[in-house]
């Protein structure tokens, strides 16, 4: 199933459709024509669901040797389950362990990598408790979880600025993004990485829909018109400067259009979002 942006690459907007119209044959197709590890990771989900085992193998490895590794999401993925009494299956899973252990030795800090995506993994799971539920105690347990690893994070970027792919890795840096995007009761923090992430996306350490979302959250916050369309309130987007070129610069940056993100939020929120 296509990973939320931006926790893997936006897919195409065509191909995506196809997907979510079960259109298993021409989504496999579309994605495998983006390329990269997140487009062909999700070709091989729709090969999956179109029974497609032996299309999906062969596309699942092609991912991984992309460079996918987040055996997690394989695991829990619905649309892969086809796939999980296959032996190839087992093997597809220690083949990216084998790789992580080596790309691990490249990393400065490969233990921080695993500490924030495990702060990543807590945050995830709070959030999606609340929305499933709507219970105050979710939202309590979201506030904790924030204040765990917003405290976390201050020492992090104290230690080394941002966080980039070379000291913890890609998955890593994304993850720590998504903790300081998440650190609403510091808005501090968010202003203090924002140059910082910036600065990481130049150097190639950070993707640039990253620095997208932070910079459009600190604009909010500080009453300013966003610049991405990123952020929602009450099922709207929050104002946006330039509407009208809004999504030439979210393609600058590696977003789908407006009109898929509203479908996405919809689909994750609800269908409050207008």
């Amino acid at each position: 199933m296509p990973a939320p942006a931006p926790a893997a690459s936006p897919p195409t907007d065509t191909a995506l459709a196809a997907y979510n119209n079960k259109q298993w044959a021409t989504c496999a197709d579309l994605y495998e024509k983006q390329g990269g590890m997140n487009a062909l990771y999700n070709a091989a989900c729709c090969r999956a669901q179109d029974g497609k085992q032996d299309a999906a193998f062969a596309t699942l490895d092609r991912a991984i040797a992309a460079g996918y590794t987040d055996t997690k999401h394989m695991v829990d993925d619905p649309d892969l389950v086809s796939l999980r009494d296959d032996p190839r299956w087992a093997k597809a899973l220690a083949s990216i362990d084998e790789k992580i252990a080596a790309y691990e030795k490249t990393l400065k800090d490969p233990a921080l990598r695993k500490e924030i995506l495990a702060l990543m993994d807590e945050d995830q799971a709070a959030r999606k408790a609340y929305i499933a539920t709507k219970d105050p105690k979710a939202q309590e347990r979201i506030k904790a979880s924030d204040a765990k690893t917003t405290a976390r994070m201050k020492e992090v970027v104290a230690k080394y600025g941002w966080p980039g792919k070379s000291i913890i890795g890609e998955d890593g840096t994304r993850a720590a993004w998504l903790l300081v995007q998440h650190a609403d009761e510091a808005a501090d923090l968010q202003k203090l990485c924002l140059p910082l992430l910036e600065k990481a996306v130049a150097a190639g350490e950070s993707p640039k829909e990253n620095y997208a979302y932070l910079y459009d959250r600190v604009a909010v916050h500080d009453g300013r018109p966003q610049r991405y369309g990123t952020q929602f309130a009450n099922g709207v987007p929050d104002p946006i400067e330039d509407e009208a070129h809004v999504d030439e610069r979210r393609k600058e940056v590696g977003l789908g259009s407006m009109a898929a993100y509203r479908e996405q939020m919809r689909k994750m929120y609800g269908s409050d979002i207008k």
